[in-house]
């Protein structure tokens, strides 16, 4: 092997560092600095329905900080680039106190299950004449993008979404998060979420468990500790619809599904194709002595079923805001991941290819699972709406319960965004007149109605600065052209 050449330059020098350095923070925090500049409200405060909405999650927080949750809302929704919890602070005209903002993340990291019963109590209250008798909910995890060994709750995870450069793991944290999915009558299912855990590997939980007293927990775990308290807030409204929970086939396990069946909650899910599946049991005897049969003594193939050329029907249902129809097969069966009976639909689509799906409730209609099946994919349309426009995992944090707090401040305000929009049409959230290449008919994006809060916020501080005089309206000119051009 042959020897590297010896570079003709002197090595840089190494910096050792002799004594700490002057500026320690937990030294500079300890000394009251008369001169420091506190901040009590935004730069550009919240406006209408987001601050009632701000001001109902600041009640249950300790009064002494809950002030300036309002705040950090406030710049979350003007903030831009890069999303770290540092461009909320700047956006919200955050002064020296900034530190103590930081702090308000952790709180919010802690009490997440306070601030997710307001969320879920504003969802109801919007809902409530129309909620109808059953609940539709939907469940998945999600991966966040971190960097640095000192980012607590960080580990390596699957990566869902690999793209041409990417591995099949990622470094970062990991989400289970529960939604409630409602369907809007012009624009289909949208995902609400309510509360997330973070998951967090086996391996890393003594880095955690030293300082936090963390315990393990599977992902599994983690959805039925959400579906509990998702029960116990409910009962507390008074709500008593059904409640269906959809989830993909990584939840369709036994101790997943039996806790959450206890919970009186019907899953609806996908099947494996090589499931194990008996036929019903014969009907029990009333003279017959001994528990009675669980399982029929036939197996089911899903793939015969599915191969065979007969017996197939044809369905129109409400696919993600199209009407498609397709064929099917459904049947009852006896299923070991609930020891007991389960709705089999074979859903055929139109290459050619099949897809299994169960519900715990053997009486549902067809109808009902698929468009509860499709209405799961909400759930994935909100994960990449979190990220891509409010920047979840971007913020920069290294605290666990910050980054909890992140999360949880994300998901909230894209769910507060869509329902004060609800009622709204298209043409009061964005105008793309001036975009000739562009469809007028097209549907807001998440993007536009977050835009929308922003401009209001902007034009109702920009209004009130505003003289009073015969140049006015050239003044409310200009500022809408800046506005179109800024936002």
């Amino acid at each position: 092997m042959v020897k590297r050449k010896r570079s003709s330059k002197n090595p840089q020098p190494k910096h050792k560092k002799s004594k700490k350095s002057q500026h320690d923070k937990r030294k500079r925090l300890d000394r009251r600095n008369p001169n420091r500049k506190k901040t009590t409200e935004a730069k550009v405060p919240l406006t209408g329905v987001m601050q009632k909405a701000a001001s109902a999650l600041s009640a249950v927080m300790d009064p002494r900080i809950a002030f300036r949750l309002g705040i950090v809302m406030a710049g979350m929704l003007l903030a831009d680039g890069r999303r770290t919890a540092s461009s909320w602070f700047v956006a919200a005209g955050v002064q020296d106190d900034w530190d103590c903002y930081y702090d308000c993340l952790k709180t919010v990291g802690r009490t997440t299950g306070s601030l997710a019963a307001v969320v879920l109590g504003l969802i109801v209250h919007k809902f409530f004449p129309g909620i109808g008798d059953r609940i539709v909910l939907g469940m998945d995890d999600s991966p966040t993008a971190r960097y640095g060994r000192h980012v607590e709750g960080a580990g390596v995870h699957h990566n869902p979404t690999p793209g041409p450069a990417d591995g099949k793991w990622m470094y970062g944290h990991n989400w289970v998060c529960l939604a409630w999915l409602a369907e809007h009558p012009a624009w289909g299912v949208i995902a609400l979420p309510l509360r997330s855990m973070l998951y967090v590997r086996k391996v890393d939980v003594p880095k955690l468990k030293e300082k936090y007293a963390w315990e393990f927990r599977t992902k599994h775990e983690l959805g039925v500790a959400l579906m509990t308290w998702f029960m116990q807030m409910l009962r507390k409204l008074g709500v008593k619809a059904k409640v269906w929970l959809v989830v993909d086939g990584a939840y369709a396990a036994r101790p997943f599904l039996l806790a959450v069946l206890a919970l009186d909650i019907t899953v609806v899910s996908r099947l494996r194709k090589d499931a194990k599946l008996r036929d019903l049991p014969p009907t029990p005897d009333p003279h017959r002595r001994g528990r009675h049969p669980i399982y029929g003594k036939q197996k089911i193939s899903l793939a015969k079923r599915a191969a065979h050329p007969e017996g197939w029907q044809s369905i129109t249902y409400n696919c993600r805001g199209v009407e498609v129809t397709r064929q099917y097969k459904a049947f009852q069966a006896t299923s070991f991941l609930i020891s007991g009976e389960i709705r089999v639909v074979i859903l055929r689509f139109e290459d050619g290819g099949w897809a299994p799906y169960f519900c715990t409730d053997p009486t549902a209609e067809v109808r009902d699972i698929l468009e509860a099946v499709a209405a799961r994919w909400a759930i994935e349309e909100h994960f990449h709406d979190v990220k891509e426009v409010w920047g979840a995992g971007q913020q920069q944090v290294r605290n666990v319960w910050s980054n909890i707090g992140c999360w949880h401040l994300n998901g909230w305000m894209y769910a507060l965004v869509e329902l004060c929009c609800w009622d709204m049409d298209k043409t009061e959230l964005v105008d793309r007149r001036l975009r000739s290449w562009d469809n007028t008919d097209r549907r807001p994006s998440h993007a536009d109605r977050r835009r929308y809060f922003a401009r209001q916020m902007l034009e109702k501080q920009f209004n009130a600065a505003l003289p009073r005089g015969p140049s006015s309206p050239k003044f409310q000119n200009i500022l809408q052209t800046l506005l179109d051009l800024a936002l």
